[in-house]
């Protein structure tokens, strides 16, 4: 942006904060306020997401610090983020939302465009599963060494960064960590912690690699980062030995039971139901080339007496439901490959769980933070499975383990938050997290206000960063979930095994 119209957009930060504020500054303020380098980093941001940030926070604490403003336009939410702890260990919707975005927005405000793309990579932002070394080093064109070189400096680079994202992720990470304050048989321990912030903020992240790289954000250096993923390898080892105990309790097949009846009555049935297919013909199928599963963890499950790998938390927790829930016969992990469109191109997904019942049904099971089930590929994949249940008679559940996808479609949602969105997404292309908190203004809204208007109005959202757009016509004249492609009807259940 050329020097002159900077400056006067710099003028239009001044009365911004004058407009939100109340107040009005002497002429020599004017001029101290105006030289200050944040006042030229918010003239460059957008005028309504900052005009709505500054709104927000002024009417949120009385108060607009100038840091804060810029840090508000660039990740709405993160100011006033809280870390209390429980809203980690219960994956509070609309905290993990705003840490994800933070994460992203910190990594964005990096000055070279190869520190980005390296650590965009490894993490899985920008709407894609994170890569291994090996992945990032072919589509970068370099070794694997070279691969994890750069992502060493990028690291160095975020830890050392003075912009608003990277230092506001410092401080919330080292609060939630408590790294700097940990006391003898302090609970959680930092290492336990750790683990359980790499499954909120970096899902498809192997714990081994997410846990030291949040260390050092959170200020512990390269050695005790390493020591504390060491110590969390050693807690998930203990947490699943605990968890293989525990099926010999009775309070815990109990518990299991009553929640699995609480998902079952909210399965999507298609036609008449029938049953799994024999236990002796399921098999894991999964690209070995690009494996990624298992490198999270394995469980030894007793109902099938093998070890089931498994990809997050999440998807852990929905294994020992099935593994102690009395209703579920057998269960298999990524049992059949469905072919999906997806941004013009066809893909393959492979649902995450099959669960054969004791009544004789069939139930696939999409494993999924109940909010990321309104992402837009997460959608695709949805229709498509329940294309393929439609034609076998199966059953269809995405969720986290104790809510399902039903949340989402029938969340209440204010009709003026609504109206609001569906006017800012018609005046624009596309609309990223600073500007939906813009249009909303004062409005509440909700982590799953939002996912459920996404699925409601069949809007597309990628996440980490944030971008919603309206769904083209095309998208929209397939009509609500089944819509997608899965096999062609009848196929035999063979036809969709790998050989």
């Amino acid at each position: 942006m050329p020097t002159e119209d900077l400056a006067g957009r710099a003028t239009g930060v001044l009365a911004d904060w004058e407009g939100a504020t109340g107040h009005v500054l002497r002429p020599e303020r004017r001029e101290a306020f105006l030289a200050r380098q944040v006042v030229w980093d918010l003239a460059a941001a957008d005028e309504a997401v900052r005009r709505a940030a500054a709104r927000r926070l002024w009417g949120q604490a009385g108060a607009l610090l100038l840091d804060d403003w810029l840090l508000e336009c660039v990740c709405p939410g993160a100011v006033h983020l809280t870390s209390d702890w429980p809203l980690i260990e219960a994956r509070d919707p609309d905290t993990v939302l705003v840490l994800r975005e933070l994460v992203a927005a910190a990594v964005d405000e990096l000055a070279e465009p190869r520190d980005r793309d390296v650590l965009g990579r490894r993490l899985g932002l920008h709407n894609q599963p994170a890569q291994t070394l090996e992945t990032a080093a072919e589509g970068l064109g370099v070794s694997r060494e070279r691969v994890r070189q750069l992502q060493t400096r990028a690291i160095r680079r975020l830890v050392r960064n003075t912009a608003p994202a990277p230092r506001r992720l410092r401080q919330v990470l080292g609060e939630l960590s408590c790294i700097g304050r940990e006391g003898p048989g302090a609970q959680p321990s930092a290492a336990e912690r750790l683990l359980d912030l790499a499954d909120v903020l970096l899902p498809s992240v192997t714990p081994r690699q997410a846990v030291p790289l949040l260390a050092r954000l959170a200020g512990a250096d390269k050695v005790r980062a390493e020591n504390l993923a060491a110590e969390a390898s050693t807690i998930r080892t203990l947490r699943n030995d605990e968890a293989r105990r525990e099926a010999v309790r009775e309070g815990r097949i109990d518990r299991s039971t009553r929640r699995w009846a609480a998902v079952a009555a909210e399965v999507d049935w298609f036609g008449d139901r029938r049953p799994a297919p024999p236990r002796t013909e399921l098999e894991t199928l999964r690209e070995e080339e690009n494996l990624t599963r298992g490198r999270f963890g394995a469980w030894h499950c007793p109902k099938l007496d093998r070890a089931v790998s498994y990809e997050s938390e999440t998807e852990l927790r929905v294994i020992q439901l099935l593994s102690f829930a009395s209703q579920i016969t057998y269960y298999q992990e990524q049992p059949l490959a469905i072919s999906y469109e997806y941004e013009g191109r066809q893909r393959t997904y492979y649902p995450d769980l099959l669960a054969a019942t004791a009544d004789g049904s069939c139930v696939l099971i999409e494993v999924k933070p109940v909010y990321e089930m309104a992402m837009a590929i997460n959608v695709a994949k949805y229709r498509a499975t329940a294309d393929f249940c439609r034609v076998r008679g199966w059953g269809l559940v995405a969720t986290d383990g104790y809510r399902t996808r039903r949340l989402l479609e029938h969340q209440v949602v204010d009709p003026r938050l609504e109206d609001t969105l569906s006017l800012a997404l018609a005046a624009g292309h596309e609309l990223s997290w600073p500007q939906i908190r813009a249009a909303a203004g004062v409005l509440p809204m909700g982590s799953l206000d939002l996912a459920a208007l996404i699925l409601s109005r069949e809007w597309q959202w990628r996440t980490s960063p944030f971008r919603l757009r309206a769904s083209p016509p095309a998208d929209r004249a397939g009509g609500p979930v089944g819509s997608g492609h899965g096999d062609p009807r009848g196929a035999p259940w063979g036809s969709l095994r790998r050989r």
